[in-house]
């Protein structure tokens, strides 16, 4: 069972030491033998051992689908510069702000579901658009575009 043994050391320094992540069983699903080390690739810090369909969904996958897993977003903070800054990886930050408003914007019989969606990247200052049903009274006057800071 992996204990968090490597928090707050660099995956290449790790790599030296060559502990193997099939050692352990998946952070995350805790049923599948890791498949590899997770780390931060903006920090370059090991985050933990995950299995091969773990770690391709924190990849790749959809990142409304990773964090719907179990201590996804835990292990995500991890990484002692994520930590740090307060703050999980880019491409996760307007799936947040969607559920947030799924949370607490859902009113009533409104047919459809509040939105978030990031429009624009430039300059370090992302802008994401949220709206809500047009079609309902109560949301068509809260419909909006605001500038989003992570």
């Amino acid at each position: 069972m992996y204990t968090g043994h490597l928090r707050g050391v660099l995956y290449d320094a790790h790599r030296r030491r060559g502990t193997r992540a099939d050692d352990y069983l998946c952070r995350l699903c805790k049923e599948s033998p890791a498949a590899a080390w997770d780390h931060c690739h903006e920090h370059g810090y090991v985050r933990g051992p995950l299995c091969g369909s773990c770690m391709t969904r924190e990849g790749t996958g959809l990142p409304y689908h990773f964090l719907r897993l179990e201590g996804a977003a835990l292990h995500l903070l991890e990484c002692g510069g994520r930590r740090e800054q307060r703050t999980l990886p880019r491409r996760f930050h307007t799936v947040v702000a969607r559920a947030h408003l799924e949370e607490t914007e859902r009113h009533g019989r409104s047919p459809r579901e509040p939105y978030a969606r990031e429009v624009e990247h430039a300059h370090g200052v992302r802008r994401s658009e949220f709206g809500v049903d047009p079609l309902h009274p109560r949301c068509a006057a809260a419909d909006t575009h605001l500038p989003w800071r992570p």
